[in-house]
């Protein structure tokens, strides 16, 4: 029972689903005039479109190529080895569409920062990696939090109170779920936690203009 539901919370906090679910958040649960305001319905659902397809879609489907050829064992990157090209691939996707919003016009540059804080990010678990597994889960729960962390203190909307509430159980009920599961230790799951909390919100809190 318990198994299945670490597992559950692993596959639905995957950090391949953050970026998505972030966007989706920041559209219901931030009434921010700098995120989508000024987007119409059909626009909104095009850059969602569009952000799910490069932090999601292509993403999965290099791992997927790179499990049929036989490079990864699994989807969750069990083995240390097998993570450095998968972060690094992933986070040139990032980076490549935090450039093309941010060519766009200032209306999508909030959404432009914010991948290229996650991009930061994936390729900080490139570079740790060389020397532990450190968790990718809890990186990318916790950069969320740092994220809307970040948007609180720069704008002070108390909208934001319940949403930081709820991502800080999120962050823990992860980390249970890892070092649970067995595929992390403690030190990689805080490590992780601590690295994704200090860029979402450093990169958020800093590169945010408007």
């Amino acid at each position: 029972m318990y198994k299945k539901i670490a597992k559950g919370v692993s596959y639905v906090l995957h950090p391949v689903f953050l970026p998505s679910l972030l966007v989706i958040a920041l559209k219901l649960l931030a009434p921010l005039p700098v995120f989508y305001v000024f987007l119409s319905q059909k626009l909104f659902l095009f850059l969602f479109a569009f952000i799910a397809c490069y932090t999601m879609v292509i993403p999965l489907g290099f791992m997927y190529l790179q499990y049929k050829m036989g490079l990864i064992q699994d989807f969750e990157l069990s083995l240390r080895t097998e993570r450095p090209k998968v972060y690094l691939f992933t986070s040139g996707f990032y980076i490549a569409l935090a450039y093309f919003l941010n060519a766009k016009g200032s209306v999508f540059m909030p959404t432009a920062v914010i991948i290229a804080t996650m991009a930061v990010l994936i390729f900080g678990l490139f570079l740790f990696n060389f020397f532990d597994k450190i968790s990718a889960h809890t990186a990318g729960s916790a950069g969320t939090l740092g994220i809307f962390v970040a948007l609180f203190i720069r704008y002070g909307d108390d909208h934001l109170l319940p949403v930081i509430l709820g991502l800080v159980i999120a962050v823990g009920l992860v980390a249970s779920s890892r070092l649970y599961l067995g595929a992390h230790t403690m030190k990689q799951v805080v490590l992780g936690s601590l690295w994704g909390l200090v860029v979402g919100f450093v990169g958020v809190f800093n590169f945010m203009k408007l």
